[in-house]
């Protein structure tokens, strides 16, 4: 019998206490989720948090997010969106606000967040041009890739800070290094995590198998930027390149180039809008 999330969080991280969503936003996810829900219902729901309102709003007319045309209200963001689509964006801003909001000095939060919107900004538009109906999943997915390396930061402390800092120097794989040490990698506790959230089955698939080439439940452009490094830029960028360009002929050097440069703006309004 598969181990309950709950209980595994609690194996790995000892007396952690999980962050939870609030309340105003599980209601929100639970209208979303539900097809007998109206427009004018799941508005209801939001309009009690405007918070969350505005942080929606600012998202999906946001330059990372890049919409074809300006979304005016939340129900034409939904009638334009559809309820999934909506639900994938509310999730990630449920998912940054549930997450700790203190760690260690050796993990910036701000480098942190504007790293997961660099991985979101391009798995998305790598999505757009070869598989588009996963763009949206792909941008939600890449952002949230690392979302357990915060949690596992607070809870280990300084127990953390030789296995984040080696695989920082961009020698070896975050992954690997927790593996080696603790038995476990970040990988296994957001899956966890993302259970006790209550994700959606496809969101949580795709960060499951994010370091698995060619997964049936990752989309390639999720695995492309999982290995995004910060410590040797322009390294990972050739190999970035490198990859789409052989896997997808459609992309020229230039192109790729291009939106590399471009993703780091759209990182950092990103990393603003939802922090």
């Amino acid at each position: 019998m598969p181990q309950d999330p709950s209980e595994r969080v609690k194996e790995l991280l000892g007396n952690f206490e999980l962050p939870r969503f609030r309340k105003t936003i599980f209601e929100t996810l639970k209208r979303l989720r539900d097809p007998d829900s109206s427009v004018n219902q799941i508005c209801q729901v939001m309009s009690m948090d405007a918070d969350l309102m505005s942080r929606v709003m600012r998202t999906v007319n946001s330059t990372a997010y890049a919409p074809r045309s300006k979304i005016t209200s939340l129900d034409h963001a939904i009638a334009m969106m559809g309820n999934s689509q909506l639900e994938r964006i509310v999730m990630l801003i449920g998912a940054r606000g549930a997450t700790p909001q203190k760690t260690p000095q050796y993990l910036p939060l701000q480098q942190f967040w504007k790293t997961a919107g660099k991985r979101a900004v391009l798995a998305k538009e790598i999505a757009e041009a070869t598989a588009p109906a996963k763009a949206n999943l792909c941008f939600t997915a890449g952002f949230l890739q690392d979302i357990a390396v915060p949690i596992i930061a607070a809870s280990k402390n300084e127990d953390y800070n030789l296995i984040y800092s080696t695989a920082a120097m961009g020698e070896r794989h975050l992954h690997e290094v927790e593996k080696e040490t603790f038995g476990w990698c970040h990988a296994e506790l957001r899956a966890a995590v993302c259970a006790v959230w209550d994700m959606p089955e496809d969101l949580t698939g795709a960060v499951a198998d994010q370091n698995v080439a060619d997964s049936r439940l990752c989309p390639d452009p999720v695995h492309y930027v999982a290995s995004l490094c910060d410590a040797h830029p322009d390294t990972w960028n050739e190999q970035f390149g490198k990859t789409v360009m052989e896997r997808h002929p459609e992309f020229g050097e230039e192109q790729v180039k291009g939106m590399i440069t471009a993703c780091g703006g759209k990182a950092d309004e990103l990393a603003k809008l939802i922090s």
